[in-house]
């Protein structure tokens, strides 16, 4: 058996932290990312893929092993070279909402810029 199809066939299983991929791809035109990408959907683990054709550069973020995947690139017939391997970069955090003022507390319905509450008293600080 050859080394690297027994490396592609049982190392998606091992790899379990997710990672940020970056490769290098000869991108000419909307064909050719269409192609690439129908390359890459198929496989499975990944949980983002963008393509910057301006760069061509194909950053792929999962559990997908880079050398499997440089392999299948090129065995499409595209041109496939691995730029960096890393952690992905982590969640942005959501701004959290800000609380009503005390008077506020028991309104539920917006209407236009007022609120109204659930003891039907007009709340117009907002």
């Amino acid at each position: 058996m050859h080394l690297m199809s027994f490396f592609c066939v049982c190392m998606p299983h091992a790899i379990c932290i997710p990672q940020k991929i970056v490769l290098k791809v000869c991108i000419n035109c909307q064909k050719c990312k269409r192609d690439l990408l129908g390359v890459v959907t198929k496989f499975t683990g990944i949980d983002e893929i963008a393509v910057d054709i301006e760069k061509g550069t194909l950053t792929v973020v999962g559990t997908v092993d880079p050398a499997c995947l440089t392999k299948k690139i090129r065995k499409s017939g595209k041109m496939a070279e691995i730029i960096s391997v890393g952690p992905p970069k982590p969640p942005e955090k959501k701004p959290e909402p800000k609380p009503l003022p005390a008077c506020c507390n028991n309104c539920q319905i917006a209407v236009g810029a007022a609120f109204i509450s659930n003891e039907n008293i007009f709340c117009s600080i907002l």
